[in-house]
């Protein structure tokens, strides 16, 4: 398959390299100008998971790198990777040059994405979400790409036609072969729009915890932060269930249901490993912008819904702090 990817961040590089391992023709589309930036590839130092073996990669990847791109490239399918708020200005760019490629929109959302249909019919685009992250440091990404991904159909917009279905369950497919047969396991989700949500609010305790600890690894270790970031989720939780979300059909959020001293157990384990230790703790130091956005955005919603959120907002002068962060 031939696969463009739209920006050269994080997740674009570890699935660029993933593909290109599998065997696709492989091509990354970044800004006049930042294309010096690759002219000697980059340094991967990642934990790959991919066909459930644990592997440690630490070498050179050096893809092909465009500056623009247009409908007569012929690409098969376009992955677009950018900051979940960046997606509605970039669309049109998209848009306008795709030519028959199928488009993966591959990052979180808090908004509805009936504007997605404003430019791109749901015969033409699949949702997805990565389960991998890191940084990207002096030319170096050290990160990590988990054996597993979700995807999902588009739920907004008008009904569709038998046809129009039947389309996009094919495209869905499609990208769930190829993600298989790249040794990377795809979960489907029957309402993509509200796993976004979900998934985005369920960042935000994390978020919330490494900011006041000042760095991922401190929060990671801290029983006591980590009960306290779990407390900002139930928070979270009600601003979603005024949202319209069944909180109990959405597995990322279980742990924000169940008992604070038990998912505070659980949850040290969990992000205490290895992989997602290299997923998540250079984050804060690499994008705090973006973390604070999501904040933000989620904080909003909920005073704009009247959701009561006293743990939540108890965090805000942290999240404010956050350019301080410092990799730990």
């Amino acid at each position: 398959m031939k696969i463009l990817f739209f920006g050269a961040g994080v997740i674009n590089t570890l699935y660029a390299w993933a593909l290109t391992e599998a065997g696709h023709a492989v091509t990354m589309y970044v800004r006049p100008g930042k294309e010096k930036d690759w002219a000697n590839g980059i340094r991967l130092d990642i934990i790959s998971e991919r066909f459930k073996k644990k592997i440690y990669v630490r070498e050179k990847f050096a893809p092909k790198v465009v500056t623009a791109f247009k409908p007569e490239d012929g690409y098969d399918l376009i992955f677009e990777s950018v900051k979940h708020y960046q997606t509605r200005e970039i669309l049109p760019l998209i848009a306008q040059n795709a030519g028959n490629a199928l488009v993966l929109f591959f990052n979180n959302s808090w908004e509805s994405l009936d504007f997605i249909n404003e430019y791109l019919p749901k015969t033409r685009y699949v949702l997805g979400m990565p389960r991998a992250g890191g940084a990207i440091e002096n030319g170096v990404l050290d990160g990590a790409i988990t054996g597993d991904v979700i995807l999902g159909e588009s739920s907004c917009g008008k009904p569709e036609s038998a046809e129009v279905k039947q389309t996009a369950r094919a495209n869905l497919d499609k990208i769930a072969r190829m993600f298989e047969a790249a040794g990377i396991k795809p979960a489907i989700q029957p309402n993509m729009e509200h796993w976004y949500w979900a998934h985005m609010a369920s960042t935000v305790p994390w978020i919330s915890g490494g900011a006041k600890a000042r760095g991922f690894l401190p929060f990671a270790k801290n029983s006591k932060a980590i009960s306290e970031a779990l407390e900002v989720g139930k928070d979270c939780l009600e601003i979603l269930k005024a949202r319209g979300v069944d909180v109990t059909q959405i597995q990322d959020l279980q742990m924000f249901l169940a008992p604070v001293w038990f998912s505070t157990f659980m949850t040290k384990m969990f992000i205490g490993g290895e992989v997602a230790v290299k997923i998540s703790s250079g984050h804060g130091a690499y994008a705090p912008a973006e973390l604070q956005k999501i904040y933000a955005d989620v904080a909003n919603t909920g005073k704009q819904l009247g959701v009561p959120t006293p743990k939540l907002d108890a965090f805000k002068p942290y999240i404010d702090e956050m350019n301080a962060i410092t990799k730990k």
